[in-house]
């Protein structure tokens, strides 16, 4: 293998010499993380179709081994960690998928209920509508009985008026005549 780097790609043999493992081990490395990606070009290759290594890789490789030696780690559940799964990436798909969902029936449900507000807003704009009219009419129909009221009130004013004067000169004709005893006197 050549020791050219390209655009700051190691071949196998620099990527192993930095990390201070072997070759075999590297690729061994390189396998676990193409596996957990599940992505088999998930490393550059070159025409040969060796893998070529960025130092982003090498950091990630030397984080992979330091986890491993946690408790009840290996090098797989640490590359889990690391590396992003396709499981990873389907449940990220699938949550925002349930959210997507989520919100459009949010949307619909609000929609939903808007529609029936302006349904209940314009029925009630009716119905004020309605009460305005009942109260323009009670309004002159009250008008029309208290002009009523006070006519029959005149005539009867009047009437009484009238029937009072009647009661007055029926007096003064009796005082006129005299008293009643008087009709049996002369």
């Amino acid at each position: 293998m050549s020791k050219v780097k390209t655009n700051n790609l190691l071949t196998p043999a620099q990527a192993a010499k930095d990390l201070g493992i072997s070759v075999a081990t590297l690729r061994k490395y390189s396998l676990i993380v193409e596996k957990t990606t599940e992505n088999s070009q998930y490393f550059e290759r070159n025409s040969q179709n060796n893998r070529l290594y960025t130092q982003k890789n090498i950091e990630d490789f030397k984080e992979m081994v330091k986890l491993s030696h946690g408790p009840k780690m290996t090098l797989e559940t640490a590359a889990i960690q690391i590396y992003p799964t396709t499981d990873v990436k389907s449940e990220s798909k699938a949550k925002q998928s349930d959210e997507v969902t989520e919100l459009q029936t949010t949307v619909a449900k609000l929609e939903s209920e808007n529609k029936k507000r302006e349904l209940t807003i314009k029925e009630l704009q009716q119905e004020l509508a309605d009460a305005q009219k009942s109260k323009e009419q009670l309004q002159a129909e009250l008008t029309t009985l208290k002009q009523q009221a006070e006519e029959k009130a005149e005539n009867t004013s009047v009437k009484k008026d009238e029937n009072i004067k009647e009661r007055v000169n029926e007096k003064v004709n009796d005082d006129k005549k005299g008293h009643w005893w008087n009709k049996f006197m002369s």
